[in-house]
């Protein structure tokens, strides 16, 4: 190669190194097409960088901490009386039923009664042959009178010894026997005028005028409803807690929301054999008359236990697996507490045990508590 040729190569070869070495411009296509990857590229970083775990976490962790406490109420403990309450079904019975019958035979000669009547002590209601005893008792009325005067004549005559005394004695005898006979047609004739026994209501009249009736047959049937029979059957565990003239509540299932008081009247003295049970008899007043015999009715019977009880509402206890839990509140918390029932009515139960007298309970909002569970107190 010659000394030219050699000069010229050379001179190429630098020319070219220096053309591929220029960055390109940034107007140019290639750059302009690669500009808005880059720029998404550079915005995920920086949204990855913000949303950091570590900033996450210390976001619940604020939130737990400032999570609300549950609202309850809360009630002192203290000792109190409880009221016992028995039910019993039972139904309606007039006072007093009197069913009247004959005792005499003859003819309903007047009938002075419509069912439904209200009457009184001793009205006459009935009339049975009354014409005839009449005039019996008059015939017996008259040999008495005459027996009488034969006494007084045979008597003089006796005196006198005129007579025997053993005819003065059979006048005697007749004298005698003629009184008997108008006793008994005395008697005959108030039979003869049947007069109402008590106070009371007619239900049933058995007769009419003209009738002819026999000694035995039904005339007529009387209530006594001014007062009302409430006729219930307790079981013997709890008949020695009933007495005569204790107050009993009683309400008809046709008027749930009246309550009539009524007093024990009569408590049986045997039970029934088939159940176990004795019949008390409860009366009540009844002068507005809204309470009609066969209607169904409820009584409750009501004990008072020694008034030193500690007593809390029922809803209070809770039923775990355990037993029965109450929450007690103390110093901003609430702590279950295990305790034992006794006696219970209604919406109150007897604490014997697990709670003291001044402690506090939680009314409301006790539920869903945990045990130890800060609580804040609404009362």
């Amino acid at each position: 190669m010659t000394r030219s040729s050699f000069l010229f190569f050379l001179i190429a070869t630098i020319l070219l190194s220096f053309s591929g070495c220029e960055k390109p411009n940034s107007d140019s296509p290639a750059s302009k097409k690669n500009e808005p990857h880059d720029q998404a590229v550079s915005y995920q970083e920086k949204e990855t960088k913000y949303e950091k775990p570590s900033d996450s976490r210390k976001k619940f962790s604020s939130v737990g901490k400032n999570q609300k406490k549950t609202n309850v109420r809360i009630k002192q403990v203290n000792l109190e009386s409880l009221s016992i309450q028995s039910t019993y079904v039972g139904y309606l019975l007039p006072n007093k039923r009197v069913l009247m019958r004959s005792e005499i035979d003859g003819v309903i000669e007047k009938i002075d009664f419509e069912e439904g009547d209200e009457i009184t002590k001793g009205k006459r209601l009935v009339d049975i042959s009354t014409k005839e005893h009449r005039l019996k008792l008059k015939i017996a009325i008259t040999d008495s009178n005459l027996a009488d005067i034969n006494i007084k004549r045979d008597e003089k005559l006796a005196a006198q010894n005129l007579i025997p005394n053993a005819q003065l004695d059979q006048t005697k005898t007749r004298a005698e026997s003629a009184s008997l006979n108008k006793e008994l047609a005395e008697i005959s004739l108030n039979k003869s005028l049947i007069s109402s026994p008590l106070k009371g209501t007619i239900k049933t009249r058995h007769i009419k005028v003209g009738e002819f009736v026999r000694k035995g047959d039904k005339l007529v049937e009387i209530l006594d409803i001014d007062r009302i029979i409430v006729k219930v059957n307790i079981p013997e565990q709890e008949i020695l807690s009933i007495q005569v003239g204790q107050n009993v509540e009683v309400a008809l299932y046709i008027m749930e929301k009246k309550t009539f008081l009524g007093r024990v009247k009569n408590i049986g003295l045997e039970a029934d054999s088939s159940n176990r049970t004795f019949p008390v008899e409860i009366l009540v007043d009844n002068k507005e008359r809204q309470l009609r015999a066969g209607m169904l009715a409820r009584a409750t019977f009501t004990k008072n236990v020694d008034q030193d009880q500690i007593v809390i509402p029922r809803h209070t206890v809770l039923e775990r697996d355990q037993g029965r839990v109450v929450y007690v509140f103390e110093d901003g918390k609430a702590f279950r507490r295990d305790i034992t029932i006794g006696l219970s009515q209604l919406d109150q139960v007897q604490v014997v045990q697990g709670l003291n007298k001044g402690e506090l309970i939680v009314v409301e909002g006790h539920t869903k508590l945990t045990d130890g569970e800060e609580v804040n107190v609404v009362n």
